[in-house]
C-alpha cells in the first residue's frame, strides 16, 4: 500500500487494513503495522476548533511551542499549561470543583516524578469521582507506541499518541497536531454515537418489557 506519514511514529510507515470493532458497527480503516494508529489523508479537512487545553510539559521551550502552535493555528481558544504531571493533577481538580469545561489535555509522557501516563490515568479517576465526561488526551512524546502503551491508549479513549518526530520545528508539530486533533474528534464523536445507541436499545428493551 506504500508508505504514508503516521503521527504516532512521527515518519512514514506501511500500513494495513485494519477491521475496528470498539463500536457497534465495525469498520475498515487503514492503520500504521507499528502503532496500530489509523492513517487519514486529511490534508483539506479543517480541526475541529475547541475551547479550553490543558497542556503539561516540563520543557519550557517545547511548552512554550506546543502553546503557539495550538493558538497560533486557532486549534484552541486558550491553553493553560503545567510543568509537570502532579500541578497539572492539582489544575484539573481545581477546574473541576469550579466546573470549568475543558475540552482536551495534551500530556508529555515522560515528565519527571510525576509523568504523563500516571497523570492520565489519575486525570480518569478524578472524572468518574466528579461525574465529568473524559476529555480527550493527546499524549505527547518521542518514543514510539509500543503494546503497553496501546493498552493504556484503550484504557484512556478517547486518547491517541502523538511522536514528536524527528523533527519538531513550529511548521512540522502544526500539522501533526491538526491530524491528531481531527482523529480526536472523530473518536469523541463516534464515543458519543455509541453511547447514544445503547441508550435507545435500553430504551426499547424496556418499552418491549412493559
Amino acid at each position: 500500500m506504500g508508505l504514508k506519514y503516521c503521527a504516532g511514529c512521527g515518519e512514514n510507515v506501511e500500513t494495513f487494513i485494519n477491521l475496528r470493532r470498539e463500536y457497534e458497527n465495525p469498520v475498515e480503516e487503514e492503520s500504521c503495522i507499528y502503532c496500530d494508529m489509523t492513517i487519514e489523508d486529511t490534508p483539506h479537512e479543517e480541526p475541529p476548533a475547541v475551547g479550553t487545553i490543558l497542556l503539561s510539559e516540563d520543557s519550557l521551550m517545547m511548552r512554550e511551542m506546543l502553546k503557539d502552535v495550538i493558538i497560533q493555528n486557532r486549534l484552541a481558544s486558550e491553553v493553560i499549561t503545567s510543568t509537570q504531571g502532579a500541578d497539572f493533577l492539582t489544575q484539573f481538580t481545581r477546574m473541576a470543583i469550579e466546573k470549568k469545561e475543558l475540552s482536551m489535555v495534551v500530556l508529555d509522557v515522560t515528565m519527571p516524578i510525576f509523568n504523563g501516563v500516571n497523570a492520565a490515568i489519575a486525570l480518569r479517576a478524578v472524572e468518574k469521582a466528579f461525574k465529568i465526561k473524559p476529555a480527550p488526551i493527546m499524549f505527547f512524546t518521542a518514543k514510539r507506541c509500543d503494546e503497553n502503551f496501546k493498552k493504556l491508549l484503550a484504557y484512556c479513549r478517547p486518547a491517541l499518541y502523538l511522536n514528536k518526530g524527528s523533527s519538531s520545528t513550529p511548521d512540522a508539530l502544526s500539522g501533526r497536531i491538526s491530524h491528531v486533533f481531527i482523529q480526536l474528534g472523530k473518536a469523541r464523536a463516534k464515543m458519543k454515537d455509541s453511547k447514544k445507541d445503547e441508550s435507545m436499545g435500553s430504551l426499547n428493551a424496556s418499552a418491549g418489557g412493559s
